[in-house]
């Protein structure tokens, strides 16, 4: 995923709703992002199309690309919908193109709605897919639970997991639930942190904007931290990429884990202690 955590943001529209891809690269460049994920949905500013704009200009400036394929229970990406085996095989030969493209990931991916179709067979054979076709394009699904059961459930046909700490109040317990979590893994595929920068739609009750400033930043400095210590990488959602949002203060404290930041893990996100990393428990 990069030394830095890889930004999740809303997207930067141009005047005719298609993504911007120009302020978008200028504003990864600008904070120091080398990866970005990207939701592909059904239309502008989150269209297919618009994902190949923003990988031809990612290319040129060396940074990754990782595209969010929607799941059944968030009505699919468009043009190929349901169809994930072709969805793989157009991002294996996409990324034959452009390197830029280092993974694919599908949101959700073990939820019960999503179960139905994503059993292991098939699942499998999104893996083979791409397999054929480029095999250092990564599969690296969104899970929000990783016990010995997902683990052995998924070995063999992911190239890694997004598992995600929903707790945005707090961190105790994140890096007992990474640390336990490469135990029944088992260096089977390497597990990357997702960390929210902000609110989703099913974290009900946010604090007034208040107390929103006082200690949300310390919050995700906090899990920034445990996560690139912890796991092989950070991936942070709902970032504020926006060109007016320079001064935000989630921004801020993003930006100190890029290569030259402030945080002591600055650059080096995913290295951990078995790598290197001085671990400071």
């Amino acid at each position: 995923m990069g030394s830095a955590p890889c930004a999740w943001a809303e997207p930067i529209r141009g005047t005719d709703n298609a993504l911007d891809v120009a302020a978008t690269i200028h504003t990864l460049q600008d904070n120091g992002f080398d990866c970005v994920a990207y939701v592909i949905e059904n239309g502008p500013p989150n269209s297919f199309a618009d994902f190949q704009r923003l990988l031809a200009a990612a290319q040129t400036a060396g940074i990754s690309v990782w595209p969010v394929l929607l799941p059944p229970s968030e009505f699919y990406s468009l043009p190929y919908k349901a169809d994930y085996v072709g969805w793989m095989k157009e991002m294996a030969h996409l990324s034959l193109q452009y390197s830029a493209l280092r993974g694919v990931n599908i949101d959700d991916f073990l939820d019960e709605p999503n179960l139905k179709t994503f059993t292991r067979p098939y699942f499998c054979s999104l893996y083979q897919a791409k397999q054929e076709i480029n095999p250092k394009l990564l599969f690296v699904p969104t899970i929000y639970d990783l016990d010995q059961g997902v683990a052995d459930h998924l070995a063999g046909c992911v190239d890694g997991v997004w598992f995600w700490w929903t707790n945005l109040v707090g961190n105790s317990g994140l890096r007992s639930q990474l640390e336990n979590s490469r135990l029944v893994v088992a260096h089977r595929f390497p597990i990357y942190a997702g960390i929210y920068a902000g609110w989703s739609d099913w974290h009900k009750g946010s604090p007034s904007p208040i107390r929103w400033q006082e200690w949300r930043p310390a919050v995700l400095r906090g899990a920034l931290n445990i996560g690139c210590r912890y796991a092989d990488g950070v991936v942070v959602w709902n970032l504020p990429l926006s060109p007016n949002s320079s001064d935000n203060l989630l921004l801020g404290v993003a930006r100190a884990f890029a290569p030259g930041g402030s945080a002591d893990v600055a650059g080096k996100c995913g290295l951990g202690p078995d790598r290197g990393l001085e671990d400071k428990k």
